[in-house]
């Protein structure tokens, strides 16, 4: 498959998400561009050091090589980690918010009342009333909160 097929592909699919995968795809997004910081500034000093120290390029070019190369594995094994989300189906008991960005959400799922606990998408659950049936997909791992459906 060619470069050219796999960006029209992606570009088709984005084009076609629903609002909670486009949430979902937002939210990881920003918390993967937040990890992958740290290895951009580790090259641009690598960069920086070598030409302070009148070094060879090629050495540079060879350490920021494998910079890129071990954030581009590291990344990939993240994204696996943010793509497993449970879903939660019931009525939403109450929503605290804890600090600026947790909160914590309380649903009744049959006769269990479950606690999440949610550092990214608790925003969504403010507006929502109180005892209203809700579909939630949750990342237990990262803390994530998708809000699927309200009725």
């Amino acid at each position: 498959m060619s470069i050219r097929q796999k960006f029209a592909e992606s570009f088709a699919k984005s084009k076609t998400m629903s609002g909670p995968e486009k949430k979902a795809n937002e939210i990881m997004g920003k918390i993967l561009l937040k990890k992958a910081i740290l290895p951009i500034v580790a090259m641009i000093a690598v960069i920086i050091i070598f030409a302070v120290m009148k070094l060879s390029g090629w050495y540079a070019f060879a350490i920021n090589i494998a910079i890129a190369v071990g954030t581009f594995f590291y990344i990939k094994n993240e994204t696996k980690k943010y793509q497993t989300f449970k879903p939660y189906v019931g009525n939403l008991i109450k929503v605290e918010k804890k600090g600026k960005n947790d909160y914590v959400a309380i649903i009744k799922q049959g006769k269990m009342p479950v606690k999440l606990q949610i550092a990214y998408g608790g925003e969504d659950l403010e507006n929502i009333k109180k005892n209203q049936l809700v579909q939630i997909s949750y990342n237990p791992d990262y803390k994530i909160a998708i809000l699927v459906t309200k009725q």
